[in-house]
C-alpha cells in the first residue's frame, strides 16, 4: 500500500508540474515595447536607451540624522551587568532584584542569572581585581572564567573530601561487619 501510495503522488506531481508548465507555455506574452526596425544597430540601439525614473539621492536631500537615531532604553538588568563588570556585587544586587520586579517577559529569569552569578563570585570572597580597563563584555568574560577556575577547584577539593569518606564508609563497614560476626558468634555459644 505504501508503494501505491507513493506512486500515487509522483504521479499527481508530475501531472502538477506539467500542467502548470503548460499553463506558463500557453499564457500571451504582452509586449508594450516597440520592436525596433531590423535596420538599426547596435549603436543606435546604445542611443535610444530609455531615461531611468532614480528618485533624488538621499545624499542629496537635507536630512535631520538626529531624528532617526533610536537609542535603546536601559534597564537594570544592564546596569546590573556593568556593576558586575566594576566588580560592584552590592550595586549590581540592587539593580538585579529590581529588575526582577519590572514586566518584563525575561526580566525574572535574566534577574536570577545575574543574582547567581553574584552568588557565586562573593561566596569566594576573593576579589581579584585586576581589571586592565576592559569593555564591559570582557570584564564580564575575565568574570566568567575566574568563576570556572574557581569552581573547578572546588569539584578537585570536593573530590579529595569525597574520597576520603569513601575510604571512612569502607573501614566502618568492614569494623561493622567485624562486630556483627563477634556478636553472633558469642550468641550461638
Amino acid at each position: 500500500m505504501n508503494r501505491v501510495s507513493r506512486h500515487s503522488r509522483n504521479a499527481l506531481l508530475v501531472v502538477l508540474t506539467s500542467g502548470m508548465l503548460v499553463g506558463c507555455q500557453s499564457a500571451p506574452v504582452l509586449n508594450t515595447s516597440v520592436a525596433a526596425p531590423a535596420s538599426t544597430t547596435i549603436d543606435d540601439a546604445a542611443e535610444q536607451t530609455p531615461e531611468l525614473n532614480i528618485p533624488e539621492s538621499v545624499l542629496d536631500s537635507d536630512c535631520n540624522c538626529s531624528d532617526l537615531l533610536v537609542t535603546p532604553e536601559e534597564t537594570d538588568f544592564d546596569r546590573g551587568v556593568r556593576a558586575l563588570a566594576a566588580r560592584d556585587y552590592p550595586q549590581a544586587l540592587r539593580y538585579f532584584e529590581s529588575h526582577a520586579q519590572s514586566d518584563a517577559l525575561s526580566a525574572s529569569r535574566e534577574a536570577e542569572i545575574g543574582l547567581a552569578f553574584i552568588a557565586v563570585l562573593g561566596a569566594d570572597g576573593s576579589d581579584q581585581s585586576n581589571s586592565e580597563a576592559l569593555d564591559d563584555r570582557a570584564e564580564i568574560m575575565a568574570l566568567a572564567l575566574a568563576l570556572l577556575t574557581q569552581l573547578e577547584s572546588r569539584v578537585s577539593r570536593l573530590d579529595a573530601v569525597n574520597s576520603k569518606l569513601a575510604s571512612d564508609l569502607e573501614k566502618r563497614e568492614a569494623v561493622l561487619k567485624r562486630l556483627r560476626e563477634l556478636t553472633l558468634g558469642q550468641l550461638e555459644d
